[in-house]
């Protein structure tokens, strides 16, 4: 598939709001400060097995080094994906919840989001698809300063759906694009590009990282990014 076709497809969107340009934000954004990164950075996200796999998801640097792993289900009672490094140490955990207000909660490994208090908690936004949703957390970065006040540990991002064909997900914070997360044309072996061919679907996604932000923070959006639209017959 010529670029140019893909890209012609992806800007065909879902979301009517102009997409911004990638840049770094105005003061690091974290949930886990090792994983800032100071240049503009690429991952892969591959799914691991069907929608229903217990392994879900494998988080890869452009060597092909393993980053991150989520494993866990989606499809029960108590939904959870947990996050571990590279070396298999967990980082956290991602419940999920149906409900309008909050859908999903980050806490530590072993956390209860309904209980605990999360380090993020997720909800999705009035939107004409899935995909749309905001993610609200302390920056652990800011609270790092002393000088910072307490509202600016508190950040929240937007995700922002786009594309019919080829989906793409823009995290906003404020007035920046801190990093985007599509469908990826050169690690996936065949293109879902009619609704017939997207029923069960599940694409790598690239995801671009903007300087200055947490790459696991990153992960979890492109998860929750994954887990919303793929892999059913609602795409």
């Amino acid at each position: 598939m010529s670029g140019a076709y893909a890209q012609a497809r992806m800007n065909h969107h879902i979301s009517s709001t102009p997409r911004k340009a990638l840049r770094g934000p105005d003061r690091p954004i974290a949930l886990r400060q090792e994983y800032i990164t100071d240049t503009k950075t690429t991952l892969v996200l591959s799914p691991q097995g069907d929608a229903q796999s217990a392994t879900a998801y494998k988080v890869k640097d452009q060597d092909g080094r393993t980053l991150f792993t989520a494993s866990g289900w989606k499809y029960n009672s108590g939904s959870c994906r947990e996050f571990r490094d590279a070396s298999g140490l967990p980082l956290f955990e991602l419940h999920r919840k149906i409900s309008l207000k909050t859908a999903w909660y980050i806490t530590l490994p072993g956390g209860d989001g309904e209980v605990d208090v999360p380090l993020a908690t997720g909800a999705p936004r009035l939107a004409p698809a899935f995909g749309n949703f905001s993610i609200s957390l302390r920056n652990t970065a800011a609270a790092a300063s002393e000088t910072n006040s307490e509202a600016d540990h508190q950040l929240t991002l937007v995700v922002e759906r786009h594309g019919r064909v080829l989906q793409s997900f823009d995290v906003i914070d404020g007035d920046r694009k801190v990093a985007e997360v599509c469908e990826s044309i050169r690690h996936n072996d065949k293109l879902a590009l009619n609704p017939s061919s997207r029923r069960g679907h599940r694409p790598a996604l690239d995801v671009v990282i903007a300087p200055g932000v947490d790459m696991s923070l990153v992960a979890v959006i492109a998860v929750i990014a994954s887990d919303s639209v793929y892999g059913s017959e609602s795409t």
